[in-house]
């Protein structure tokens, strides 16, 4: 559920990134949003490490073998909306249940 929230916010970063934005940073932020808050120091830092290996944006789009950089912007354009909604359903599911506050 959680790393839902990552991935959207990752996905979104990409999808509105200039071609020059560094997709560590994009990662970065996303995780700071949404998953930081439950790793503990260790784990956020070697996180942080890890994600100054990934590519350039473009490099990146380009990798997940969709087509071009901007077929690849676009079929994310397509399907954050689902991830939206699926995030939006556990959400509520978790909150209903009081499940939220899960370490």
């Amino acid at each position: 559920h959680r790393a839902l929230l990552w991935l959207q916010l990752f996905l979104e970063g990409l999808r509105t990134g200039q071609e020059d934005s560094r997709t560590s940073v994009i990662c970065r932020d996303s995780y700071n949003a949404s998953l930081a808050n439950y790793h503990p120091w260790v784990i956020r830092k070697i996180a942080t490490a890890a994600f100054c290996t990934l590519p350039a944006r473009d490099a990146f789009l380009e990798i997940m073998n969709v087509g071009t950089p901007e077929e690849a912007v676009a079929m994310l354009g397509e399907a954050l909306p689902y991830i939206r909604t699926v995030y939006g359903i556990t959400q509520e599911l978790f909150a209903q249940h009081q499940l939220l506050d899960l370490p």
